[in-house]
């Protein structure tokens, strides 16, 4: 009678099985392996194990027959009850040689104590192991091994892994059992559910095909007739309506050019201009794509030359070519309020050599504009972008430029007072404040003081301006930051200061700083050669003579208001 089959690796456990069964029933068994032969399409037979002739059943084991009996009915129930004693002894045997295969029965909490005994132990041992590093070092000191603080942390973390795990893991495997029956008790014995049964290899590889083929036929995985409607979508949530927002009032000067009336005159040269102004937009996207603020305000002054050529062709008076002006490098991305302004500044750009050439080039153009030649002012148009963005070269500075130095008030004294860091922050406040407005009013950072910034700029009513908003931009911060206080000073002076190395030097620029040492605080004070530069930007005031140190002559000093 065929009592099982097991697969070829498992040789061991089938002979096994047989000597279970001729002990427990007293049968004899033989195990037999089967190969099957391709060319004969047989399975051949070869004897692996075979019971001897003498087997003889455990006492109180279940034989077929009784002691003599009766007749022939006897010995027919007799048969039968020693068939269902052999099933029943076969199904223990089988059970009980799953259970030796499934592994020994352990508790959850002795798993956990031989976890824990192995991971201390590991432990250990690796903290043993950090003791040797430093001998073992100091031994390789000797033939030239070298080792950085970093590199040594790093050497202590592998050794105490190496350790660590070249112990944990054969003490795991010796003493952890990899196919344990973990029983966990929670208020009485409770038996674990049984295995789920595994379909065999041959009913998954039918099962596989089978999917196949329905996937090959399009066959739904569920029938209905009628398909279930798909979910309306969800609405779209409510947008809240925009806040309507109120257009920001222009400024008094650009108001007042606004109000400016358009006469014939002015509108005729506004015609002639748009066209030079669209045209001159294409030759800009060729050289500059991306325009910076340098780049604009160089346009800006190539415009203000075109401005007065045509102006004066057409008869065009001030007021008009102010708001002509206005009007054209809005378009180039110039605000409304300092675009109004940009006219009353040009005078004070001319003492620049590169801003005055920038200016003649937009001359120039414009009168071969005029005349018909359209070729020629954007050819011009293109060299003065390409010289106007190439660094300059020279290092004496022989134009006139302002010289501006800022100074924090009470600095040494905030650092005593909140330490270092806060000292700090006040100072990365102030650079972010007089860096911003450089960027707007064309100005150059030379040098930081540690206190303050040492800046110029070829424009005196830009530097004038710069000023009155570092002012104004230093009072919302202490409106908004009480806590963080921060004060300045600022002197200006104009001249031509010596330039070497990006660095300016000369009595002009002694002269600026002695100016901000004489100003209080809050305060914005400058010589006479400033505020004339400045034109009618800005508001001055008597600030007093005053002696300065280094200086024989007393200086008129004006103050500028920017409150």
């Amino acid at each position: 009678m065929l009592h099982a089959r097991f697969p070829r690796l498992e040789r061991d456990e089938a002979v096994r099985e047989a000597k279970e069964l001729e002990n427990t029933l007293g049968v004899r068994t033989k195990v037999l392996r089967e190969t099957y032969n391709t060319d004969t399409n047989v399975f051949d037979e070869a004897e692996v194990y075979m019971s001897g002739h003498n087997v003889q059943p455990k006492k109180g084991a279940a034989v077929g027959g009784g002691k003599g009996g009766g007749g022939g009915g006897s010995g027919r129930d007799s048969g039968k009850t020693g068939s269902a004693a052999k099933a029943a002894a076969a199904k223990k045997a089988a059970k009980a040689a799953r259970a030796r295969a499934s592994g020994p029965s352990i508790g959850a909490g002795a798993m956990i104590v031989r976890l824990t005994v192995i991971l201390l132990v590991a432990s250990g041992l690796g903290l043993g192991a950090l003791r040797l590093v430093p001998s073992a070092i100091v031994v390789l000191y000797d033939f030239g091994f070298r080792i950085t603080p970093d590199e040594y942390g790093q050497v202590l973390v592998l050794v105490f892994g190496l350790v660590f795990l070249m112990t944990a893991v054969p003490l795991g495997l010796r003493f952890m059992p990899r196919n344990a029956n973990i029983q966990f008790n929670r208020g009485g014995s409770v038996a674990a559910p049984p295995p789920r049964p595994q379909p065999s290899e041959a009913v998954k590889k039918s099962l596989n095909k089978l999917a196949k083929k329905a996937e090959a036929e399009m066959i739904p995985e569920t029938w209905g007739d009628d398909p279930e409607p798909e979910p309306p979508p969800p609405p779209p949530e409510e947008e809240a309506p925009p806040q309507a927002t109120l257009p920001e009032e222009p400024s008094a000067a650009e108001a007042a050019v606004d109000a400016i009336p358009t006469t014939p005159a002015l509108e005729a040269t506004k015609k002639v201009a748009d066209r030079f102004v669209d045209k001159s937009m294409e030759i800009v996207r060729q050289v500059a794509p991306s325009t910076d603020k340098y780049t604009t305000f160089g346009l800006n002054l190539f415009m203000a030359g075109a401005v007065q050529t045509i102006a004066r062709a057409q008869k065009l008076d001030s007021a008009g070519q102010r708001k002509l002006l206005k009007t054209i490098i809005e378009k180039l991305g110039t605000p409304g309020d300092q675009a109004a302004l940009f006219y009353d500044k040009v005078p004070g750009y001319m003492g620049e050599q590169r801003y005055a050439r920038m200016f003649e080039a937009g001359k120039s153009s414009m009168e071969s504009w005029a005349e018909g030649d359209e070729g020629t002012p954007m050819i011009k148009l293109q060299s003065s972008l390409k010289d106007w963005n190439k660094p300059a070269t020279e290092k004496k500075a022989s134009g006139l430029m302002t010289v501006v130095f800022t100074d924090m008030v009470g600095s040494t004294d905030l650092t005593q007072a909140r330490g270092d860091q806060a000292a700090q922050e006040i100072v990365r406040k102030h650079n972010a404040i007089v860096r911003t407005a450089l960027t707007q009013f064309a100005g150059r950072e030379v040098k930081h003081t540690g206190d303050g910034i040492m800046a110029s700029f070829a424009s005196a009513a830009n530097a004038v301006e710069a000023m009155v908003q570092i002012q104004r931009q230093v009072t919302a911060h202490n409106e908004k930051q009480p806590n963080l206080p921060l004060h300045l000073r600022i002197g200006l002076n104009a001249g031509e200061p010596i330039q070497e190395e990006d660095d300016l030097f000369g009595s002009t620029v002694q002269l600026s700083a002695r100016v901000c040492a004489a100003t209080d605080s809050d305060q914005i004070l400058c010589t006479q050669s400033v505020k004339e530069l400045a034109g009618p930007v800005g508001t001055f005031i008597d600030g007093g003579t005053h002696s300065l140190k280094g200086f024989k002559e007393k200086f008129q000093l004006w103050e500028v208001v920017w409150r």
